[in-house]
């Protein structure tokens, strides 16, 4: 086991600088991250009880996100990607306190207030994704995502089940929400004492995509069906229906201690080839845990659900982001002015995936009722993302043989 831990630690002395204080970064927001979301989403839960209210406050969260990343390149042009990073971080931060410390009246203000959050993770993730993206190539970006998932989980794991039973036990979530101001302000402040550049920020919007850039819009847009409801559904099943946040903490560890072991592993030991193949097994696992939770919707299945969710997203974005920024690296031409149209460009997509979740989640709640969103939201967005990357499929293989 030390020699190990020896090793792998040689491994990431192997990356550069920049590259291992990006990895330091993200993991103190990972560290954030279960409070800011998990414990948000309880907090909002236990306020009112109301499924649209919290579905709300995603959507509000998702359609800030697109318009932000595009003010975000044209800050770009003026400002150092340094302070744009650690200006997202502190957003976060505020928007998340904000939730626990200001009074909340209506369902407008959860809608504000998630626009808020979506404020500062638009400004976070738009220069989080660029710095990625600049400071990796095809041959450390396995790696890269590998170690850094897994970091970020297990830190994940242990302040998730620190923090429910902390709660059980009498910890506000107003002292949990300065816990995560913190660690966000850590994260932020790694960056700007690094000598990161900023290159030049050329047009914004892609007016003519490439054949194979239009298949990775509406990858991202299926991403988005089954991530967007991964923000809000796994926490209500487990509040709603199996009990306290002490609950909720456990089972958020306990994914995630699944999620560390796999994501490294594969992370460690893939290849750029296997990434397909495992992309479509976690797009296959996340429609049979939404049939089985449809079908028998119990204790067990919920569990099992909530243990597999976690891991399903973290593979689905370790197979398919070293794919996405390769290909980004070969539409560009070297010309890195068009680098950031190309992050913005799937982000939009990505979140009108999100967005679609929180509506469809939002309307079976609306016209049926709670439980029937509970039940039945991950199947239709499962279904959906199923219906459509069988559609890219076939237009895959149609052209290759038109190639031949």
């Amino acid at each position: 086991m030390i020699n190990f831990i020896k090793n792998e630690f040689i491994h990431f002395q192997s990356l550069s600088q920049k590259t291992q204080g990006l990895i330091i970064s993200y993991f103190f927001y990972g560290a954030a991250y279960p409070i800011i979301n998990t414990f948000i989403n309880s907090y909002i839960w236990r306020s009112n009880a109301n499924f649209s209210t919290l579905a709300v406050y995603r959507l509000g969260h998702f359609l800030l996100i697109p318009i932000i990343f595009f003010i975000n390149g044209f800050l770009l042009k003026k400002f150092k990607v340094i302070w744009l990073y650690f200006f997202g971080s502190l957003i976060l931060a505020l928007s998340s306190i904000s939730v626990v410390f200001f009074k909340i009246n209506s369902i407008t203000d959860y809608f504000i207030l998630g626009g808020f959050y979506g404020i500062g993770f638009g400004f976070y993730w738009a220069n989080r994704n660029y710095l990625t993206q600049q400071e990796t190539d095809h041959t450390s970006r396995n790696y890269f995502f590998g170690l850094s998932f897994s970091l970020t989980t297990i830190i994940s794991l242990i302040v998730a089940l620190a923090s429910g039973w902390l709660i059980v036990f009498g910890l506000s979530y107003e002292a949990l929400m300065i816990i995560a101001v913190i660690l966000l302000f850590i994260s932020g402040l790694k960056i700007i004492t690094s000598s990161y550049q900023t290159t030049n920020i050329g047009k914004l919007i892609i007016t003519y995509p490439t054949k194979k850039w239009k298949i990775k819009r509406y990858i991202h847009l299926g991403i988005g069906l089954f991530e967007g409801s991964a923000y809000f559904l796994p926490s209500l099943l487990i509040l709603t229906m199996l009990g306290n946040e002490g609950i909720l903490g456990t089972l958020t560890a306990l994914a995630s201690i699944l999620s560390a072991i796999l994501v490294y592993v594969y992370g460690r030991k893939s290849e750029t080839k296997s990434h397909r193949k495992y992309f479509i097994i976690s797009i296959i696992f996340g429609l049979l845990s939404s049939v089985m939770l449809a079908y028998f919707f119990n204790w067990l299945t919920i569990i099992i659900y909530v243990l597999l969710n976690g891991l399903i997203i973290n593979f689905i974005w370790l197979t398919v982001a070293p794919l996405i920024m390769n290909n980004i690296d070969v539409e560009i031409v070297n010309n890195e002015e068009k680098r950031f149209s190309y992050i913005l460009d799937g982000e939009i997509f990505l979140n009108i995936g999100r967005s679609s979740a929180a509506v469809i989640c939002l309307i079976l709640a609306l016209s049926i009722n709670d439980a029937a969103a509970l039940r039945y939201g991950s199947l239709i967005l499962s279904c959906l993302q199923v219906l459509l990357f069988v559609y890219l499929e076939r237009i895959r293989k149609r052209a290759e043989l038109t190639m031949v």
